[in-house]
C-alpha cells in the first residue's frame, strides 16, 4: 500500500490508481484569553477527523489543503481552527471550536464544543471538547485531535480537562494545558499536531494572559497498487 502524508497548506496530489482512502485532520482551535484577574479562559476544541473512500482518475491532479496552526489571543475568544480539505469540497474536516474569553473575576469560561457539523466524508468524527478550568485558579485544557485508535478505528479525541489538555486516546495531537501559574497567571500551551486545541489563558491578579494556539491539521492518502504490480518479483 502506498501512503502519502501532507502537512503543507496546499499540495497538488496526482492520483496513481483509482481506489484511494483519504483521511483528514482539521486544525485545532485556540483557547480563550483571560482578563478576569483572576480568571481562566476555556480550552480550544480539537479538530474533526474524516475518512472517505474515493474513486479517483489516475494521472489527474487533486488539491490537498491542510489547515495550519492558529495563534492564541489575549483579548478575545479563540477563533475556529483551520479546515483541511481534499479537492476543495469532496472531503472536509472542520477545525475545532475556540475556547471562550474570560472577563469576569474569579470565574473560568467554557471550552470549545466538538461537533460533526460541516464535515464531509464517509465517516465524520467530531472534534473533542476544550476543558473548563477551575474558577479563579486555572484555565481549561485544549481538546485532543480525533483520529484512528490503536485498532485502526476512527475515534474521537480525549476532551480537555481542568487545566490539563486531552491526550492518549487516538493518533490525533494532544491538547495544550491551560495556564496555571499563580500570582500574575500563565499563558496557555499550544496544542500538538495534528489537530490539538490550545489551552486557555489564566490571568492572575493584574495581568491579562493569552491562550495557547491551535495546532495544524494533517492529510493522508492511501492506495493499493494495480494487481499487476503486486505480482512483480513473485515466482
Amino acid at each position: 500500500m502506498g501512503v502519502l502524508i501532507f502537512t503543507a497548506a496546499s499540495t497538488a496530489f496526482v492520483a496513481k490508481v483509482r481506489h484511494n482512502r483519504v483521511m483528514l485532520w482539521g486544525g485545532g482551535a485556540p483557547g480563550g484569553g483571560a482578563q478576569g484577574n483572576p480568571g481562566g479562559g476555556g480550552g480550544g476544541g480539537g479538530g474533526q477527523f474524516v475518512v472517505s473512500r474515493r474513486a479517483l482518475a489516475p494521472g489527474t491532479s487533486y488539491t490537498v489543503a491542510v489547515g495550519q496552526a492558529v495563534a492564541g489571543a489575549t483579548t478575545s475568544n479563540g477563533v475556529a481552527g483551520a479546515d483541511s480539505t481534499f479537492n476543495a469540497t469532496d472531503v472536509v474536516a472542520k477545525g475545532g471550536i475556540g475556547g471562550v474569553l474570560n472577563t469576569v473575576n474569579s470565574t473560568s469560561n467554557n471550552g470549545g464544543t466538538g461537533s460533526t457539523t460541516g464535515g464531509v466524508g464517509d465517516t465524520v468524527i467530531a472534534g473533542s471538547n476544550g476543558g473548563t478550568g477551575s474558577a479563579g485558579a486555572s484555565a481549561g485544557g485544549g481538546g485532543e485531535g480525533s483520529g484512528l485508535n490503536a485498532s485502526g478505528s476512527p475515534t474521537a479525541g480525549a476532551n480537555g480537562g481542568v487545566t490539563t489538555g486531552g491526550t492518549g486516546s487516538t493518533d490525533g495531537g494532544a491538547g495544550g494545558d491551560g495556564g496555571t501559574t499563580g500570582g500574575t497567571g500563565g499563558v496557555g500551551a499550544a496544542g500538538t499536531a495534528p489537530g490539538g486545541g490550545g489551552g486557555g489563558g489564566r490571568a492572575g491578579s493584574t495581568t491579562d494572559r493569552a491562550s495557547g494556539g491551535g495546532a495544524a491539521g494533517q492529510a493522508q492518502v492511501d492506495w493499493l497498487p494495480p494487481c499487476g504490480m503486486l505480482l512483480l518479483g513473485v515466482g
